[in-house]
């Protein structure tokens, strides 16, 4: 949001969601089933046991038969050793030389811009985080989650094809609030994390002064980068008309303003100053941008924005 005491990019009204949509809710077993036709396009992991989808970038005889260990839940079954199974008696997973897994980071914004829109930007960004984790959990390549906002909550870690729902269940629960964090949060996922890894960021990218430094960081530590803007119709084609006051939904300061055609005009100017920024960011350091409006269905249009994108395959 934007006042005459803070140099934020975009202002947005802080309005409450009537409908008080949960992240969970169109995850039926319909839209889980069509999920399975897809895959992440980006490179997939194992280096330490479950193979991959994906091959390995790295020259070596990636299919070649090189150890076993115990199966352990979430395992995909496919990795099975039956010979095993039916002359040990024993669940043995197989382990492959000279694979890698690139697991799946999401880092969701949930600062108060968030809460805004029908449903609200925070809803949509997340649904989306669901369904790349879900495509990469069938698929046997681990998703990892952090939350990014007024509480400082522990990464959600899924394994198994079934584990959607434990994050579902925190996304739920959580409302936005607050200031946005997504710069610590980037830093404590650098620290943290595996170096190489696919990172998918969902915000709306207001915190520009934040983001920028640690998604370059990150950048030059070969992590791949996604940054997925989640904006709502209102941010992006405002037909209000008349005197209102803003108030800013992370400081809580308040701003008069007049909404006529010319205050309009010069809003788009900012508005187009704030996307081209973002995607010349982008360009600069090799991330991927793609935006989203907060209204966006889990559809045909989203899954071929995430191709596009080069995120599915």
């Amino acid at each position: 949001m934007a006042n005459d005491e803070r140099d934020d990019p975009l202002p947005s009204l802080k309005i409450r969601n009537p409908t008080l949509t949960k992240v969970s809710d169109i995850f039926t077993g319909a839209l889980l089933e069509s999920l399975s036709r897809f895959e992440l396009a980006v490179r997939t992991l194992t280096s330490s046991g479950i193979r991959g989808e994906r091959r390995s970038r790295r020259k070596g005889g990636g299919t070649e038969y090189a150890d076993h260990r115990e199966y352990t839940h979430g395992d995909d079954l496919r990795r099975l050793d039956w010979h095993a199974l039916a002359r040990l008696d024993q669940m043995l997973i197989r382990l492959y030389a000279a694979e890698e897994t690139l697991p799946l980071e999401i880092v969701l914004d949930t600062s108060a811009s968030m809460d805004f829109g029908d449903p609200t930007k925070y809803v949509t960004a997340a649904r989306i985080g669901c369904v790349l984790s879900q495509i990469a959990l069938l698929h046997a390549t681990p998703a990892r989650w952090r939350l990014a906002g007024e509480k400082n909550l522990e990464p959600v870690s899924l394994a198994g094809r079934n584990d959607l729902g434990r994050i579902l269940r925190v996304l739920d629960e959580t409302v936005p609030a607050g200031p946005c964090g997504l710069g610590e949060t980037l830093r404590r996922s650098a620290l943290q994390g595996p170096r190489r890894r696919s990172l998918v960021i969902l915000t709306d990218g207001y915190d520009e002064a934040e983001l920028m430094p640690a998604i370059r960081a990150l950048r030059a530590g070969g992590t791949e980068v996604y940054l997925l803007l989640v904006l709502s119709p209102e941010e992006t084609d405002p037909g209000l008309r008349g005197e209102f006051t803003l108030i800013d939904a992370e400081s809580g300061g308040e701003s008069g303003i007049v909404l006529d055609g010319s205050t309009l005009k010069r809003y788009r100017q900012v508005l187009d100053d704030f996307r081209a920024r973002w995607h010349e960011f982008s360009r600069a350091t090799g991330t991927v941008c793609i935006e989203f409006s907060s209204q966006q269905e889990m559809g045909p249009g989203l899954f071929r924005a995430l191709a596009e994108g080069g995120l599915l395959g």
